[in-house]
């Protein structure tokens, strides 16, 4: 079994840079249709892969908040504007930026650009609440703690 750097494990995170938030991924063959282009769906699942990156290195650790305390965050809304077709093979960058914090929600503006071309392919906004699970898996809002708000808010302090 191959080792893998820890440095190398960092980058497939992505990186921050101020407020911002970047993670890039190519477009692979099963995301496209028979004409070579990306399915609309998808665009959620790279938004979606880029905002558990942006936590995970931030230091928010999903497993373990769902593990040890039933806590998690879940969408309770997007709203997407497509803007770009993205082609097989383009290598595709998702800006996530933290725009608003709430008690229990934070909402992230999501920016997917070509690298390529330099165009902007789709922008989401979305709402996220963080939300205890109980044994029958219904969700009640909760209160973002105050380490996990901290570490949301950190690339939002970058800028002040």
């Amino acid at each position: 079994m191959m080792n893998v750097p820890e440095q190398q494990k960092q980058h497939l995170d992505g990186w921050l840079d101020g407020d911002t938030h970047g993670y890039c991924l190519r477009v692979q063959y099963e995301d496209t249709d028979a004409g070579g282009i990306t399915y609309h769906a998808q665009y959620l699942a790279f938004a979606e892969r880029a905002r558990s990156a942006y936590l995970r290195l931030l230091g928010v650790d999903q497993s373990s908040l769902m593990a040890q305390q039933g806590q998690g965050f879940v969408v309770r809304h997007i709203a997407i504007d497509y803007l770009q077709a993205a082609p097989y093979d383009s290598l595709l960058c998702v800006e996530t930026k933290l725009i608003k914090m709430g008690g229990a929600s934070f909402k992230l503006q999501q920016i997917i650009n070509n690298n390529a071309h330099r165009h902007i392919v789709a922008r989401l906004f979305v709402d996220i609440v963080f939300v205890t699970f109980d044994e029958n898996r219904k969700t009640k809002p909760e209160k973002i703690s105050k380490a996990i708000r901290n570490k949301l808010t950190l690339t939002k302090k970058a800028l002040r």
